[in-house]
């Protein structure tokens, strides 16, 4: 329903006029609605910052917003009230966007709800199956958003006119890599993205303007982000997420403390908003697009939260048009696979299964090949929930993957089933005969071992075929089942071999009791160290080429070209593109030689502000 901005706007500003809810005023207007729906937004923080604290509001019926949908209140924690919601989200007790708190009776002002010390929150919690407005997370079919573009009272705005952003957020002018084609591509035309829905304020396919009557200087990012929603209200009409599934807040720029970010987004929720050019890197954009369908943050071997490069919901690309899919967790919580996906029980005794992966890139070739396989371990195992096994075919959608090309990949969600919102960590990369021990699997005390016994990346589809086991024929005992051991091998050992005594003198005289020299527990001389002379440095003084005499322009292909140390790195797409020297000349140990992100990473090195370090 449209209305007139400035009756609109008188009456939000009547209605804000009046005193607000607390607990020391009492009631002089009464709440709306008893709760508000819980929101959890997550920060893809730049590399070299350490600013990635979620942050967890409450949107409010819009009767006590001052009759804006859309606007979230901050929530003030005690003591450790906050750390206990952030359990309760990343656990998947919780679900943004869908339970609600109970705020009746709590402290509300300046957009602000205030818990007492002591407060059990999670007694305020209230579960709700379904959301009656909207429906979220919704991963198929036609996708309508909104683009806006904000300005704020002192004419701070991106520099891009409506017409280009619209280009790199929906690719209306031919832009190659932008949220609507990776999606497209990566769902196998499962979702399209829409460019608005022909509202008369789009001044571009899906692109909209407004002024916010504050300063981006000096105001929060909580603050900021009401103003833009309330300014969509009361000048266009428009309240969010209204018709759009999901509706993207493009802002200038980020000052003050705390601007460490390229975007954040809310978990399983409409709204996304975008820190300066950041707006049109589509790696930034489909990571975003990631937590408003309900995906959590992707770490590495190294158990960080956005180290795990073979999936969008690490720390992406940043480049205008470099995107990639999801790593094989995600890919088994979405529903683009569904036919493809499998679960299997590895807890069974004697558990043996040989299966035949395909990536998700080929999953329209899959035939009845999975392209993700969870083992369940109910919740048991060490290091987490279940565990997620897939081949991470680096062609089509998946060429610009960036760790782990043609591999198969194992990745362990940190609670659940993997079916919701739970932070994920890459495990394993392995490559033809390489296995990879899954210890005390599922808290049976046993050891499951994954193994690739082929790779084949010349057929169409790729495939890659893995064995599952635990090594054992029957439920393990003390002793075999077949027959209990007997006190002496049979037939019994004799005292001597049999054919003559094994004595240094002659056969004739009688074998003695001892050797005529006591034996020593180690050859007399020279005596042997515990480990050789030299001790042996922790890996070879000068990291391994390829080959003796190769250099890296003489390399033809990328996976052999990024697996030399750090020494070279591949550029351009992965059929045309040459291999040359990376400037870190291969010593892992020595970040500050390197110049490029990619070789930087492959080194376990840090990547900020365009600089390597340890």
């Amino acid at each position: 329903m449209r209305i007139q901005s400035s009756a609109l706007a008188f009456w939000a500003y009547a209605v804000s006029s009046l005193p607000l809810v607390t607990a020391n005023q009492g009631l002089r207007r009464k709440l709306a609605s008893n709760d508000c729906t819980i929101m959890a937004a997550e920060r893809l923080v730049l590399e070299g910052e350490d600013d990635d604290e979620m942050i967890i509001q409450c949107e409010m019926h819009p009767d006590d917003a001052d009759g804006i949908e859309g606007i979230f209140f901050e929530l003030d924690f005690a003591g450790e009230q906050k750390n206990k919601m952030k359990g309760l989200i990343k656990n998947g007790q919780v679900t943004p966007g869908r339970d609600s708190l109970d705020i009746v009776g709590k402290n509300i002002e300046d957009k602000r709800v205030k818990f007492p010390p002591g407060l059990d929150v999670a007694a305020s919690v209230k579960k709700n199956d379904d959301d009656g407005r909207r429906r979220l997370a919704v991963t198929k079919g036609d996708k309508p958003m909104l683009l806006v573009k904000v300005k704020d009272v002192n004419g701070l705005e991106l520099s891009d006119t409506h017409e280009v952003m619209s280009d790199e957020v929906f690719g209306t002018n031919g832009d190659p890599g932008n949220l609507k084609t990776s999606l497209s591509a990566c769902s196998h035309g499962q979702l399209t993205v829409v460019a608005g829905v022909g509202d008369p304020n789009e001044l571009a396919p899906g692109v909209v303007e407004v002024t916010i009557p504050i300063s981006l200087l000096d105001n929060t990012d909580s603050t900021i982000r009401n103003a833009v929603t309330t300014a969509l209200s009361t000048d266009l009409g428009i309240s969010v997420p209204g018709d759009y599934q999901q509706v993207m807040y493009a802002l200038e720029g980020c000052y003050g403390g705390g601007c460490g970010w390229a975007a954040y987004a809310y978990i399983n929720s409409w709204n996304s908003v975008y820190n300066g050019n950041y707006y049109k890197a589509v790696g930034v954009q489909v990571h975003e697009l990631g937590h408003n369908f309900n995906l959590a943050h992707s770490g590495g071997l190294n158990n960080s939260t956005y180290t795990d490069h073979t999936g969008a919901m690490g720390n992406p690309h940043y480049s205008d048009d470099l995107y990639q899919c999801f790593n094989v967790a995600k890919n088994f919580q979405l529903d683009w696979y569904d036919d493809a996906k499998i679960t299997i029980d590895p807890r069974v005794p004697g558990y043996t299964d040989t299966i035949t992966l395909v990536g998700i890139a080929e999953y329209d070739q899959a035939g009845s090949n999975p392209v993700t396989v969870r083992m369940s371990t109910g919740g048991q195992s060490p290091g987490g929930g279940d565990i997620f096994l897939g081949f991470n075919r680096a062609t089509g959608p998946n060429q610009y993957n960036d760790e782990g090309d043609d591999l198969v990949t194992i990745v362990q969600v940190s609670s659940g089933t993997g079916t919701g919102y739970s932070q994920s960590y890459l495990r394993a990369k392995l490559g033809v005969g390489e296995s990879h021990p899954l210890y005390n699997f599922g808290g049976t005390g046993k050891t499951v071992t994954v193994t690739v016994n082929s790779i084949d990346i010349e057929s169409s589809p790729g495939t890659a075929v893995v064995t599952i086991t635990d090594n054992l024929t029957s439920p393990p005992t003390d002793a075999p089942t077949t027959s209990p051991p007997s006190n002496a091998p049979t037939p019994p050992p004799t005292g001597a071999p049999v054919t003559a005594a094994p004595t240094n003198p002659p056969t004739t005289s009688p074998p003695s009791n001892a050797p005529t020299s006591p034996p020593t527990n180690a050859p007399t001389n020279p005596v042997p160290t515990r480990a050789p002379t030299p001790n042996p440095t922790p890996g070879p003084t000068v990291p391994p080429t390829p080959s003796p005499t190769q250099v890296c322009s003489a390399i033809s292909s990328r996976n052999a070209c990024n697996n030399t140390s750090g020494r070279c790195e591949w550029s351009g797409n992965r059929r045309s593109g040459t291999c040359g020297d990376s400037g870190g000349g291969g010593d892992c140990s020595t970040c500050s030689n390197f110049t490029s992100r990619k070789s930087c990473r492959r080194c376990g090195c840090t990547w900020g502000n365009k600089q390597c370090s340890n």
